[in-house]
């Protein structure tokens, strides 16, 4: 298969895993002194794009030492196992939380049937495929690890998952966040800069942890955001208020339909109308229908985050 990827800054490529639709979920592919590491997989049917893109930049596969895994939910790590099979050198690290869940993902599989139903499962996942328990370590807050020359470092990143960590690359001044700096798709760049969102997905999302995690990623002072969806961001303090900012505002549409008739529908069209709003005034000017089809999966399953939410504080 011919893979689709984009060869950013640092020695750092971006893989379209194809996961859903193009431009949507981003694995990452950083490379140093004829050594590689892969940051989140995509899910199992994701896995033969990040091969093909091995094939196409001529790194063998014994070159690859570490698969660094963000957050355990499926369009980040649904392809860790396939992977690994294929990369003889490699080593798993993730969070302490999620590493049971590698090792043993039937937890996860009957989480995702149970939701989504097992076509969706075998149609958008395909597989789950479980990890030797010596191939995965824990990936400890303020740990490191070193590929080639460059060293790579880990932080403990909760609200948008107790299990999320970021990896914080001090040679690009970049940090891989996996969902946690948010959510930004190029077709809603304008002339003001990019537009970000918060995936606020069930079953761990806490806005004040978030929030303080945050605030704790800017003192390192990016220059970038590696986003999981989708593709590399320049990322600032600016970046960073712009997330708290649209955190707030769907804490806030959460809180005022808490007590609504029909929750899940009335959170789905009040965020829908939240982001239609912002998107007007950044100046976006794709047409309202693909704005809703862009839109459709995140209102989904961030409503659903929201319905967790609401239930656990109430």
């Amino acid at each position: 298969m011919k893979p689709i990827y984009h060869d950013i800054n640092d020695n750092i490529t971006c893989i379209d895993t194809q996961h859903i639709r193009k431009d949507f979920v981003a694995a990452y592919l950083i490379e140093d002194k004829g050594r590689a590491a892969f940051v989140d997989t995509g899910c199992y049917l994701s896995v033969p794009t990040l091969l093909a893109t091995l094939d196409e930049k001529n790194i063998s596969r014994d070159a690859v030492d570490f698969i660094i895994i963000t957050h355990i939910h499926l369009d980040h790590a649904g392809g860790a196992g396939e992977l690994i099979k294929h990369l003889p050198n490699a080593t798993i690290y993730v969070h302490e939380r999620g590493a049971q869940h590698l090792a043993d993902p039937s937890k996860l599989r009957a989480g995702v049937i149970q939701v989504y139903g097992e076509l969706f499962f075998k149609q958008f996942l395909g597989d789950l495929i479980p990890i030797e328990e010596n191939r995965i370590i824990i990936a400890k807050d303020d740990g490191e690890i070193t590929v080639g020359d460059r060293v790579l470092r880990f932080i403990d990143t909760p609200g948008h998952a107790r299990h999320h960590l970021c990896i914080w690359d001090e040679r690009s001044s970049g940090i891989f966040s996996g969902d946690t700096l948010g959510v930004s798709y190029r077709k809603f760049d304008t002339e003001k800069g990019v537009l970000i969102i918060p995936p606020t997905t069930p079953v761990q999302f806490d806005p004040q942890e978030w929030k303080e995690t945050i605030n704790k990623l800017m003192k390192l002072k990016p220059k970038y955001a590696y986003l999981t969806h989708y593709n590399r961001i320049h990322f600032d303090q600016n970046s960073a208020d712009m997330l708290t900012q649209h955190i707030n505002g769907f804490i806030d549409i959460a809180k005022e339909l808490a007590n609504t008739k029909n929750r899940h529908k009335a959170i789905k069209d009040g965020l829908l109308n939240y982001l239609l709003d912002i998107t007007n005034k950044h100046g976006v000017t794709l047409d309202r229908s693909q704005q809703v089809k862009l839109f459709k999966g995140d209102i989904e399953i961030c409503a659903q985050g929201l319905g967790v939410w609401l239930d656990r504080n109430s």
